[in-house]
């Protein structure tokens, strides 16, 4: 069964088992909460390797992440808090 690695500052944080028809990759630059601590991903590796005959390889990606800084990630959440709005149309001119 395939999987997924997580690596953070050179050490291996967990590894996912998923399937061969769906693996979830998170995206450069996209933030993953582990453990309830936010971190941000900063690079993802694929690796293939053989699986079973020649033709076949099986595609094993690491996404190494870093952690984000508690101010930083608060005022993330702040920003993502929707604003109160008058309920009235803007003015146009």
């Amino acid at each position: 069964m395939p999987y997924v690695e997580y690596a953070c500052e050179g050490r291996l944080l967990f590894r996912t088992e998923t399937t061969e028809d769906v693996q979830f990759v998170p995206r450069i630059h996209e933030v993953v909460v582990i453990d309830d601590v936010p971190y941000q991903v900063v690079d993802v590796e694929y690796w293939a390797r053989r699986l079973g005959s020649t033709d076949r390889r099986l595609v094993c990606p690491t996404v190494y992440v870093v952690p984000i800084a508690g101010v930083e990630w608060e005022q993330r959440l702040e920003r993502r808090v929707p604003r109160s709005k008058d309920g009235k149309p803007p003015t146009r001119y």
